[in-house]
Formats: C-alpha cells, sequence, structure tokens
C-alpha cells in the first residue's frame, strides 16, 4: 500500500468548551497524518489530478487544499487550524505526482 507520513501542528485561537478567545494562540506539539494513495483518488478523480498537472501552480494549491482538508476533517477538532510546513507539503506533492499522476500514464500506455 502505498502512503506518506505528514507532519503537521494545529493553532487554537478559541477555548473549546466556553468559546472564548484565548489571551494567546495555543499550538500544539507536532502531529503525523497518514496519507494513503487511495485518499487521494478518492477525495478527487484521478483525471481532475491529472488536469491539474498541467499547471505546476495549480496543482500545488489543490495538494495544499486536500492535504489541509484531510487532516481537518478526519484528525482536528473543528476550532482548530491546520499548519502544515511548505517542505511536508512538497513531499506531498512529490507523493501525489509519483504515486498518482505516474500510474495514471503507466495505465493509460497499457491500454494504448
Amino acid at each position: 500500500m502505498s502512503k506518506i507520513i505528514v507532519k503537521y501542528v494545529t493553532k487554537r485561537a478559541y477555548c473549546t468548551c466556553c468559546k472564548q478567545k484565548l489571551p494567546q494562540i495555543e499550538t500544539s506539539k507536532e502531529k503525523q497524518f497518514t496519507i494513503r494513495k487511495e485518499d487521494v483518488t478518492d477525495w478527487v478523480e484521478q483525471e481532475s489530478w491529472q488536469n491539474a498537472s498541467d499547471s505546476p501552480g495549480e496543482l500545488y494549491e489543490m495538494v495544499r487544499e486536500f492535504t489541509n482538508e484531510i487532516i481537518s476533517f478526519q484528525a482536528v477538532d473543528m476550532t482548530d487550524r491546520v499548519v502544515i510546513e511548505k517542505t511536508e507539503l512538497d513531499r506531498v506533492n512529490e507523493f501525489i505526482t509519483r504515486e498518482v499522476l505516474s500510474s495514471a500514464v503507466r495505465l493509460s500506455i497499457q491500454t494504448e
């Protein structure tokens, strides 16, 4: 199974019980989240990833949006903000390029 482990932190500006603004934003310790190849293609069809790859900026934005959404939805309290370093997003971008986009190219070659 193809997967990548992404490191991130969360930032909290409001108390989870009373919803009041905290005097200081709290930052969590570093956390990890595993993204599988299937997560990538479940989020949006492989063809959409392929279309986005025509523009490196568009692909990177899609990778950033996907990574934030999947971690926010599955691993974080909804009042927290996910913070992912650029180096981690670069790694996810490489993972998607290698595991999703390259496999699409291999698949299209085999069906020709």
